[in-house]
């Protein structure tokens, strides 16, 4: 492990106390129509009302919409004022992190942090028409937010740009990472798989890193927003992962979701371990109005002793949400309509920024 690898990014499976959401902001550049956006917002509300059932959500609300958001919540709900240009969180936002040792906090026994590791944003690559110059400042400000609660996160800056769903972790050091998005030299300009791997292992604690060539087509870089990893593959457990199969040769993923087989098939984790694939179906729906969709059934938020799974009003559906069942018989699997979100170029993972609990929280 290299020195400085203070700490560790949760596998997603990890008990979390808050989720983060932001509240969409009027004047964004991807709802260029009123109907657009207020259809972008009733998307997040609904997700946000529907997690907090189950864990508290705190929601940012940009400075202009702030006498809005009472007109689309139907339930209370914590909103913090904030200004931020972006709406999907996860991709935008600060990674957040528990501390690997415990730390001595103000005499009492030593316990285990809350990190915040301020990665660099850029408009996803400089993106024409993406405003992203509030969403670089931030962390800061979730800095700030989070001392009005509680402790305040040790806060750790990097040059790098990794956004939310770049690379997924099983919380043991291993990572599965996104070349099109981490070595993109719009967003990394100059970095090769090695310095990533050395920044990553020094932020937030990954010793291993396997390289998949990109997500799924739909929105993927260079063109696009993303092809983030979290669509594609998700860690079950250590030594276990779930991988999206799209079988129908005609769908460009296929090819994705192939070549991501192959390459895990020869794959170890950090401990030398193979890697168990296990496939979940991609929805049997292949296209829209927009072209071949991006839909995927790894799209699915674990809140504690629930996971809430999207649902797309699709024939491959209820076999997803069976799977899901059986590989977390703990957990109780509740479906969430998902489309809405999908349409907006957004996801359930994408909008959403979940907080890790650490046992010097109470």
């Amino acid at each position: 492990m290299a020195p400085g690898s203070r700490w560790l990014k949760p596998a997603d499976t990890e008990p979390i106390r808050r989720v983060w959401m932001n509240f969409p902001r009027a004047g964004a550049a991807n709802y260029a129509a009123l109907w657009q956006l207020s259809s972008a917002r009733r998307a997040w509300i609904r997700l946000a009302e529907t997690i907090n059932q189950f864990v508290p959500v705190t929601l940012l609300v940009d400075p202009d919409d702030q006498h809005t958001i009472d007109s689309y919540l139907s339930t209370k709900m914590r909103t913090v004022v904030v200004p931020f240009h972006n709406g999907s969180l996860r991709r935008t936002g600060p990674t957040l992190v528990v501390s690997r040792e415990a730390h001595n906090t103000g005499g009492r026994r030593p316990r285990r942090v809350l990190g915040m590791i301020d990665f660099a944003f850029n408009g996803f690559g400089h993106l024409p028409g993406v405003s992203y110059g509030l969403d670089d400042n931030l962390p800061g400000t979730l800095t700030e937010v989070l001392a009005r609660f509680e402790s305040v996160p040790e806060r750790q800056f990097s040059v790098m740009v990794s956004e939310g769903g770049s690379w997924v972790t099983d919380g043991l050091g291993t990572a599965i990472a996104s070349e099109a998005l981490l070595t993109d030299q719009r967003r990394n300009p100059g970095w090769s798989h090695r310095t990533v791997e050395r920044e990553l292992r020094r932020e937030v604690g990954l010793d291993h890193i396997i390289w998949i060539p990109r997500g799924l087509c739909h929105g993927a870089a260079p063109q696009g927003w993303g092809g983030y990893v979290d669509h594609v593959v998700a860690f079950h457990s250590p030594g276990r992962v779930i991988l999206h199969n799209q079988p129908d040769p005609t769908h460009p993923d296929h090819a994705v979701t192939e070549t991501v087989r192959e390459i895990l098939s020869e794959a170890h984790d950090a401990n030398g371990r193979p890697l168990e694939i296990i496939d979940m179906p991609a929805p049997q729906t292949h296209s829209d109005l927009r072209g071949p969709v991006n839909w995927s059934y790894l799209d699915f938020l674990v809140l504690n002793d629930v996971i809430l799974m999207p649902r797309f009003i699709d024939p491959h559906d209820d076999e997803a949400r069976k799977l899901m069942a059986t590989l977390y018989p703990e957990h109780r699997v509740i479906p969430f309509t998902a489309q809405a979100l999908f349409d907006h170029g957004a996801s359930m993972r994408a909008v959403t920024l979940p907080e890790p609990r650490v046992s010097s929280q109470r």
